[in-house]
């Protein structure tokens, strides 16, 4: 029974897993696209499902010491799906949760892809806003803020340009 118990955790972290998968590739649109509306809503949503994977995974950690102590082993925080593979007799269980265990690793693979594609596009986001600031900005640094009489310069002649700037 326990066996049944760990293959339903890591069928729900899978499913969990593919979720997350469609939010960040969301997400991944929504930075390209430049829609923040989408953006917060996509990370309120993974935020949400990553309460539920960690949920999940406990449920997933109970299962496998579950698994272990009814194998006649102890279990121990190190204990890895590969490793209990390993102990399991039954060919067929061993061949579902192998499948399950690679679905899950392929799925935590796309993920972190993910993950550091959106991060970069952030990166570039910011760096874009911040040349975008600073090319604006640059027009103030060259203006004199110092007092001059009416008579040196003519009113109006020195208007602040905000797109005219050195390249």
């Amino acid at each position: 029974m326990s066996f049944h118990e760990l293959c339903e955790a890591l069928e729900t972290l899978l499913l969990q897993h593919e979720q997350m998968i469609v939010y960040a590739e969301r997400k991944k649109e929504a930075l390209v696209a430049n829609d923040i509306d989408v953006l917060n809503e996509m990370v309120t949503k993974e935020s949400r499902l990553v309460k539920l994977i960690t949920e999940a995974e406990g449920r997933r950690q109970q299962a496998v010491n579950a698994v272990l102590r009814e194998a006649g082993f102890n279990p121990t925080p190190s204990t890895t799906v590969a490793s209990l593979i390993r102990m399991i007799t039954n060919a067929e269980d061993k061949k579902k949760l192998s499948n399950l265990a690679d679905k899950l690793s392929a799925a935590v693979e796309r993920i972190r892809a993910l993950n550091e594609l959106n991060m970069k596009l952030t990166q570039q986001s910011i760096e874009f806003n911040d040349f975008s600031l600073n090319l604006l900005a640059s027009a103030y640094d060259d203006q004199d803020y110092v007092y001059k009489k009416p008579t040196e310069s003519a009113y109006g002649q020195n208007k602040l340009r905000f797109f005219d700037s050195k390249a």
